[in-house]
């Protein structure tokens, strides 16, 4: 930029040889060089006063593979008019533009929409498109940035626009009985269970304690002043929990790496069981052994039947990433006295090591209504004895998402 106001003085040192020389044509050239120089140089300072750039979508938020409108516009509010300008709109590489192909951007995982055109004074381009995102996960639109020079192309100059736009985009969901699962009772029966749910925060009484009660139920006071073993009693619940339990572990040791086709598969398997047990009231939970992203806490969503509940497991499960925060047997050991009682437990697993099974048994045994979704043909049955399982594989791959 140095060398091209630079180019301005020509104008003068003209004017000057020609009146020392006494030739008008000169003197004449290097006043229309020093004009048109100025008037450029003026012109690109002011090329961008009033210029504005929007991008948006018609949902910030899709489901995998779902389309969604992206609008963006650029728009000139003054007099002085673009003559050319090239408009580059930064979207991830994950997302796909109907009929388009965007250009690599410098930076990885990045792409350029682009626009050249020219705009005249108080003039708006619009342009409407149709993206998805071919995987789940949370992404960018934008910044945009404008290129543009004056008349004559000598001063260019560029312009950076607002930041980025994310956009997410859900995991798939499935309906459970397209993967096989019973419709009535998809998560199997609950053999000598008491099936009424119960509230632990609404205590009715105590009774003596029966073979088979869990610790957690015993009242340690009511022993002290009887004698004998009492057990509470709970009044019934209107709320049934269920919790999803995720196991992001698809491969024994984390230095393995891990198996993308098995991770997408059980995520999508936790989102459809978090949809399905939404549709029926039920107040769902998440808890798994990741942490999302930028952050060092690990994943845990206690039960709610809030409305906004169900969009928070799907942004969670949408950014859930392969490294994991530990194994999950370790977290249940330490939220097993958090669970309320009488809750379903959901475990989604692709790779399930022998402390998660017994976790699980255990949790039974507590009277926990268990059920485990396998979504590998890589685990070992035996080792899920006592619990019901379902399993998913070609059931997975050849039905339909619902969304």
């Amino acid at each position: 930029m140095v060398f091209r106001d630079l180019w301005l003085l020509v104008g003068p040192v003209l004017i000057g040889v020609g009146a020392g020389t006494g030739q008008p044509m000169i003197t004449g050239i290097g006043v229309v060089v020093l004009v048109v120089g100025a008037i450029s140089r003026l012109w690109a300072r002011y090329l961008f006063r009033r210029v504005s750039a929007r991008a948006d979508l018609s949902e910030a938020r899709a489901f995998q593979g779902e389309q969604v409108e992206l609008r963006f516009e650029v728009e000139n509010r003054k007099l002085l008019p673009l003559p050319w300008f090239d408009l580059r709109l930064t979207i991830s590489e994950e997302i796909d533009v109907e009929g388009e192909t965007p250009a690599a951007a410098s930076a990885p995982g990045l792409n350029w929409l682009s626009r050249r055109g020219a705009l005249g004074w108080y003039e708006r381009r619009r342009w409407r498109l149709r993206v998805s995102a071919g995987e789940r996960g949370q992404f960018q639109i934008g910044p945009t940035q404008i290129q543009s020079a004056d008349i004559l192309g000598i001063f260019p100059r560029y312009w950076d626009g607002p930041a980025m736009t994310p956009f997410i985009a859900y995991p798939r969901v499935f309906a459970l009985d397209d993967l096989g699962f019973p419709a009535d009772r998809p998560m199997g029966e609950s053999k000598g269970r008491n099936r009424v749910f119960e509230d632990p925060l609404r205590i009715a009484g105590v009774r003596d304690y029966e073979p088979g009660d869990p610790l957690r139920r015993i009242d340690w006071k009511a022993t002290a002043r009887h004698g004998e073993l009492q057990s509470r009693v709970y009044e019934p619940s209107a709320v049934q929990h269920l919790y999803v339990l995720l196991n992001i572990d698809t491969l024994e040791h984390s230095w393995e790496g891990y198996l993308k086709d098995d991770l997408e598969r059980t995520v999508s398997i936790a989102a459809s069981l978090a949809v399905w047990a939404t549709g029926r009231r039920y107040a769902v939970g998440l808890l798994a052994n990741g942490s999302l992203p930028n952050s060092d806490r690990p994943i845990h969503l206690a039960p709610s039947r809030a409305r906004s509940q169900l969009t928070r497991i799907l942004e969670t499960l949408a950014v859930v990433q392969p490294l994991t925060m530990g194994d999950l047997a370790g977290r249940l050991r330490r939220e097993a006295g958090r669970l309320p009682l009488g809750s379903t437990l959901v475990l989604a697993a692709a790779y399930i090591p022998d402390e998660l099974a017994e976790a699980m048994r255990r949790l039974q045994d507590e009277g926990y209504r268990v059920a485990v979704v396998v979504t590998s043909d890589r685990v070992d049955l035996d080792k899920l004895h006592g619990l019901s399982v379902r399993i998913t594989g070609r059931q997975f791959e050849e039905s339909e998402a619902l969304v």
